[in-house]
């Protein structure tokens, strides 16, 4: 989620934006189950009753969080959802008030299940983002065939030399800005080679050598569904 939690939170309860209501829960649903299971001092599944407790506690929590409380929503989240279980319990007679899940001082523990909730949520964050970044790799790999391209020769095709590729990276971001030639690229699957000798400082020969390579950058540049692999190039030492 790319925009601050207070930013969707206030698109929710003030517009009663659906959408982003459900977005919100599906993307907590792993904070939801840490948190029940470590109310419940057991594992818990989407199978289990107090999971659907968590769920609704959750919900309540987004209806009712406000910034100006003074703790963070993950906090106010699992305090909720601490306390609808406890209220639960008590329903049922599954506890006592002198069980060990119900604590009159619970800031240590509170405290100690905070940073282990974020750790997981972290977990699951890098986990998300391997498997986008898997994803997004298949459909580079997929669009670079259209171009009589494969990520497995990639390797093969990047230039020896530190100078080469930084002046064909230079190129791939001036390319991306002549629309007509990503048309060009888009539509006859090469490039267009006189309009690119005639403002490029380059031979004929250096650019067919290294044309797979330059296409394989063009295509990052031009298509924003390839982002997460635009991040992870270095281009930290290319000047414009």
């Amino acid at each position: 989620m790319d925009r601050p939690i207070d930013q969707v939170l206030r698109e929710v309860q003030q517009k009663g934006n659906v959408a982003e209501r459900n977005m919100l829960i599906e993307r907590y649903r792993p904070f939801i189950l840490r948190t029940v299971s470590h109310v419940c001092k057991r594992q818990i599944d989407w199978n289990h009753d107090e999971s659907s407790v968590g769920l609704i506690a959750f919900n309540e929590a987004i209806n009712r969080y406000d910034e100006t409380m003074g703790k963070s929503f993950d906090n106010f989240a699992f305090m909720l959802i601490r306390n609808r279980l406890v209220d639960e319990f008590r329903r049922q007679g599954k506890i006592m008030r002198a069980e060990s899940v119900v604590f009159d001082d619970i800031r240590d523990e509170f405290e100690q299940t905070v940073m282990e909730v974020a750790s997981s949520m972290e977990a699951y964050e890098r986990e998300q983002t391997s498997s986008e970044l898997a994803q997004e790799l298949l459909l580079y790999d997929e669009t670079l065939q259209e171009y009589g391209v494969s990520l497995e020769e990639l390797e093969e095709c990047c230039p020896k030399h530190r100078d080469t590729r930084k002046k064909f990276i230079h190129i791939a971001k001036h390319f991306h800005a002549h629309r007509d030639w990503i048309e060009i690229l888009h539509r006859t699957k090469r490039l267009p080679m006189k309009e690119m000798l005639d403002f490029f400082k380059i031979s004929r020969k250096t650019l067919e050598r290294n044309r797979k390579y330059l296409i394989a950058l063009v295509l990052i540049y031009a298509n924003d569904e390839f982002g997460r692999i635009r991040s992870m190039v270095s281009f930290a030492d290319v000047g414009e």
